[in-house]
């Protein structure tokens, strides 16, 4: 186990990041004799400081994703579980392997140190050589400190490399380490070697050193040396002596030389690179695992899955009750039945686009995490969500029609009709979540996306031709034809009133208004409908969905917002 220490928070982390193979980095960076690679970065589990986790897994599906994503493929699933449940165990997460990661706050007191395990228990799923921690005990107090030092002893006896940053240690924490690396504040090697019981050989290093700072008693040995470095908390002045230096003359630096150099004659071949691909499971595997997360994702967001079927259900009993069975035997009535078609794609379609940003927008820490160890073709992100949506859609929006368009009235003319009309709700309803899954991805905050949503849903429904008739639509009047609300209600509309008028005999049954039009001329006429576009008008419904689901996977992969921070 080797400690980092000094330095600034920047030149740990940035350091640590370079031998993870996470940030471009120049000069002559070697691991085992060449230049590390793709083999190399896989030996390597990276814990970051941050506990970013899918809050809708289970701390075993957690490992369980990370295995399947991050074991080559010649591990079978009986051995990636194996695997999974002696990293449990080693982690003492068995208690807590079925609860999900989002309610480990309600269950129980140690939030903080169970998620700190976890972080760890996703890298070592892995099954990594080394293993390199970011601040692991910041944010934990004494108990979880101690835990957490404890399983790193478990996890370093077991064979592994540790690497880890610390900030803020004392002679306890620095103890439980077999070595440390100390860095001045200009980022220059100050010691690297032993610690010791109580520090005692760190100690002795610097106290032997000429016009060192002679050491208090009163003193812990690590503030002893982080203020004769000038890295203190209550920072002194900037020491006359250059650490550095001492240290590349000492007899400690010709020890690790002739170490280093030894370790470098054992090694006999150097591994090819060429024969690694970027990720460690074939495409399909990722695929598969994405979109199962994703659906867990969905399945269990109550808030969000499960509030959207009931607030379909409700909209559905809602306005079926307020316009049930209204008959179109007068103005009032066509106008009616016309407002329930418009009122039903208006709260569909905007509740639909927004409802999406916040989801996406708490899933994207997990992501930037999960691309930065390289899990999965980024592309699978994106297409997870506009896939695992399809479903979930299908359902609400048979909840609608069905509810309140049976009460309606409202084309249930035959079943075809019924059929007909659902499906064309269904595929809007998607266009639309499409389009807020888009602007989420093109703007750099959900709250900016959101209110794009906002606007650019606001100008559709205005030019829609319901509010403003299309002969009146000015400016705007590209809008109207461009717009997935007007596609909608033009087939949905079409649907619910047509009656062939022009074949009708003398004893006609399409209804008509009481001064003599055909309901369906009329309203034809007054709002610009074609029954005779209505395929087309599904199919362009149809193409804005692939187009925006098309652009939602090019601004995803793209823009450099959604893709996650180097340092």
């Amino acid at each position: 186990m080797l400690a980092l220490l000094g330095g600034t928070r920047t030149n740990k982390a940035t350091l640590l990041k370079c031998l993870a193979g996470r940030v471009p980095c120049t000069g002559n960076l070697q691991a085992n004799g060449f230049r590390p690679g793709a083999p190399f970065c896989r030996l390597i589990g990276y814990v970051e400081k941050l506990d970013a986790h899918q809050p809708y897994l289970s701390i075993r599906e957690s490992l369980q994703f990370s295995a399947a994503l991050r074991l080559g493929k010649e591990v079978g699933s009986m051995m990636r579980n194996i695997h999974v449940e002696l990293v449990l165990s080693q982690l003492g997460l068995l208690p807590y392997s079925n609860q999900l990661v989002g309610s480990l706050c309600d269950s129980t007191g140690k939030t903080f140190e169970i998620a700190k395990k976890l972080t760890i228990a996703v890298e070592l799923a892995a099954n990594p050589s080394i293993l390199l921690l970011e601040e692991p005990i910041v944010g934990l107090d004494t108990t979880g400190t101690s835990t957490v030092l404890n399983v790193l002893s478990k996890v370093s006896r077991s064979g592994r490399v540790i690497i880890a940053t610390l900030t803020h240690a004392n002679g306890r924490i620095l103890s439980s380490f077999d070595l440390a690396l100390i860095l001045t504040e200009e980022g220059h090697q100050a010691y690297y070697g032993p610690v010791g019981y109580n520090c005692n050989e760190l100690l002795e290093y610097f106290t032997s050193i000429p016009k060192a700072p002679r050491y208090s008693e009163n003193a812990t040995p690590v503030n002893f040396v982080m203020r004769a470095l000038g890295l203190g908390i209550r920072k002194g002045q900037t020491p006359q002596i250059n650490y550095a230096e001492i240290y590349q003359t000492s007899f400690l630096q010709e020890i690790n030389s002739k170490t280093i150099s030894n370790a470098k004659k054992l090694i006999k071949e150097r591994a090819s690179e060429d024969q690694f691909s970027t990720y460690s499971a074939p495409y399909s595997r990722q695929a598969i695992w994405v979109l199962l997360r994703t659906q867990r994702f969905l399945w269990r967001n109550v808030h969000y899955t499960y509030g959207r079927l009931t607030g379909c259900i409700m909209i559905g009993l809602l306005m079926g009750s307020l316009y049930y069975q209204i008959e179109y035997k007068d103005t009032y009535g066509a106008t009616s039945r016309m407002l329930y078609i418009y009122m039903q794609v208006l709260l569909i379609g905007v509740i639909s686009a927004n409802n999406v940003i916040p989801q996406i927008g708490t899933d994207r820490l997990v992501y930037f995490r999960e691309k930065r160890a390289g899990m999965y073709l980024p592309v699978f992100y994106p297409v997870s969500w506009a896939v695992g949506e399809i479903p979930y859609i299908f359902i609400a929006t048979l909840a609608v029609v069905g509810i309140g368009n049976g009460m309606a009235g409202i084309g249930t003319g035959s079943m075809a009709e019924f059929l007909q009309y659902w499906l064309v709700l269904f595929i809007f309803t998607l266009c639309v979540t499409y389009f807020g899954m888009m602007i989420t991805f093109l703007a750099p905050l959900p709250t900016l996306a959101a209110f794009a949503v906002s606007i650019v849903t606001s100008m559709w429904v205005s030019a829609s031709g319901v509010v403003v008739v299309l002969s009146d639509i000015r400016f705007y009047r590209w809008m109207y034809w461009s717009n997935p609300f007007q596609f909608a209600m033009n087939v949905m509309t079409s649907i619910s009133f047509y009656c062939n008028t022009k074949e009708c005999a003398a004893n006609c049954g399409c209804p008509r208004f009481p001064d003599g039009f055909y309901v369906w001329d009329k309203l034809a006429l007054l709002r610009s409908l074609d029954h005779g576009r209505m395929d087309t008008d599904i199919l362009k419904l149809s193409a804005m969905c692939v187009l925006f689901a098309s652009l939602a996977f090019i601004f995803f992969i793209v823009l450099k917002h959604n893709s996650p921070p180097q340092s």
